[in-house]
């Protein structure tokens, strides 16, 4: 793509993405080193709740979070693998969410809520823009 033709909102959709991944990166590695201060933001259900997680949550987590913050740093350097890493970064938010709300004993709304479950899905639908931004800048040959 020549500078002509360059996509003027890529990079700050690229630097949104990267600042909003950042913030989950965060919250994930505060929860699981149990960060006093952090958690006590939290109701002590939630706090025991997000701590207890079985492994193969915590995993899919770290997925997401940490493939969308790869992704968005893809994205920023116009790389097209960034599609890729942040739909696998998406597929993992959106299995998260899912097995939370519909799966998980107690189930989300439970013990959060509909704000936890609102803020869980939003959560997932902002993964799936990001994906779906960076897939279309691929098809329109701003990214590499």
């Amino acid at each position: 793509m020549t500078d002509e033709t360059e996509i003027w909102h890529l990079m700050p959709v690229a630097i949104l993405a990267i600042l909003w991944n950042l913030a989950g990166c965060a919250d994930y590695v505060l929860t699981q080193y149990g960060v006093a201060p952090y958690l006590q933001i939290l109701t002590q259900s939630n706090a025991d709740y997000f701590t207890s997680l079985p492994s193969v949550l915590d995993g899919s987590w770290a997925i997401a979070v940490w493939g969308g913050l790869l992704g968005s740093i893809l994205l920023f350097l116009r790389s097209g693998a960034a599609p890729v890493v942040l739909g696998i970064a998406a597929l993992a938010m959106l299995g998260s969410a899912g097995w939370l709300i519909l799966f998980a004993a107690p189930p989300l709304a439970a013990v959060s809520g509909a704000f936890g479950v609102a803020m869980i899905s939003g959560a997932a639908g902002v993964a799936m823009l990001f994906f779906l931004y960076a897939r279309r800048m691929r098809i329109a040959g701003a990214l590499g």
